[in-house]
């Protein structure tokens, strides 16, 4: 069984590690850029596809791990249960793509992402109960309607946290860790790794993300990197269906949670403020609420004087902070 971890994570190291410089030199050529201004950091156009890098080295990963199984005789079954996932990160990684190429509208973006989530849950990966404090809750009919809200809401957490060099990368890698980790103590190893194959398809692109970036991960990237954290951290053994206790999870995910709890908030609260009387002004102000603004953690943690690095390794203390409460309390079955 390590030896399928370390293919994993090895394969999809080398391959994303590999092609990332051809993706940022491709890029440059056909002019897919993110030019400074505005809310952005950085001070020279930068490639923004680097999770086509990062997703080939996913997918070379998968690929040699079915070899492997073939070739030991354990057979394809237990791969064969994440193509709801991998069909659902497919559509996320496409139109993720598509969004750093030719920037999409919101709503075209969210209406994918729901359809995405909309393939797991159909698929009968869900939330059915959730513990909180020592209490299991059954949810009933309200389950599928959690899983979706769960998987659009961490998600769209990491693709905001892509904001400096090295972040968003960074706390996948962090997150990735921590939930495979579980995954193997619970004896989950189909989706663990997956999480080790993420992993090392980050840590091989990071080489060219650290400040100052070559390449950024872009939408098509941090998309389906919070799409798979958040379908594997729900996933169960009984054929997909889940008892979440709720502590693991959100303490993994701590802070693309907060970063985005707080975004949502401010704008809410802006947009409430800044509109004039009346009902249909202040359905418009919602929809400030999915508008880029320039307070997040890491744009915070920068006007307080940090540099970018710093900065970073911050939030990654944070990150590891939380991940290691978060397994301190892991129930192992």
């Amino acid at each position: 069984m390590v030896t399928t971890y370390l293919l994993a994570f090895l394969v999809a190291l080398a391959v994303s590690a590999a092609i990332t410089p051809l993706v940022e030199r491709t890029a440059v050529r056909v002019d897919i850029l993110d030019r400074p201004g505005g809310r952005k950091l950085h001070a020279s156009p930068v490639p923004r596809v680097g999770g086509v890098g990062v997703a080939l080295g996913l997918a070379a990963a998968l690929g040699a791990c079915v070899m492997f199984d073939a070739h030991a005789g354990i057979g394809t079954a237990g791969l064969e249960g994440l193509l709801p996932t991998i069909s659902g990160a497919l559509l996320i990684f496409a139109v993720g793509l598509w969004d750093d190429i030719d920037p999409l509208s919101p709503a075209l973006k969210l209406v994918a992402q729901v359809a995405a989530a909309a393939i797991v849950v159909g698929a009968g990966i869900g939330i059915t109960r959730v513990t909180v404090l020592g209490t299991t809750y059954d949810l009933g009919a309200a389950g599928p309607l959690l899983t979706a809200c769960w998987i659009v809401g961490i998600t769209n957490a990491f693709n905001l946290l892509d904001g400096l060099d090295g972040l968003a990368g960074g706390l996948v890698t962090i997150a990735g860790a921590t939930c495979a980790t579980v995954l193997i103590a619970r004896g989950e190893h189909v989706g663990a790794r997956l999480l080790v194959a993420l992993v090392g398809a980050t840590v091989g692109f990071l080489a060219y993300n650290l400040h100052p970036a070559r390449i950024f991960l872009g939408d098509a990237g941090s998309l389906l990197a919070g799409f798979l954290l958040s379908v594997t951290a729900i996933t169960g053994q009984q054929k997909g269906a889940t008892t979440l206790a709720a502590g693991v999870p959100l303490l993994i995910f701590a802070l693309p949670i907060a970063d985005t709890g707080l975004a949502i908030l401010r704008r809410v609260v802006l947009g409430q403020r800044d509109s004039a009387p009346g009902m249909r002004s202040r359905l418009r102000a919602l929809g400030r609420v999915v508008r880029p603004d320039s307070d997040h953690l890491h744009h915070r943690l920068r006007k307080a004087g940090l540099p970018p690095t710093q900065t970073v390794i911050v939030l990654y203390l944070l990150a590891c902070l939380f991940s290691a409460t978060a397994l301190y309390f892991m129930e192992v079955p």
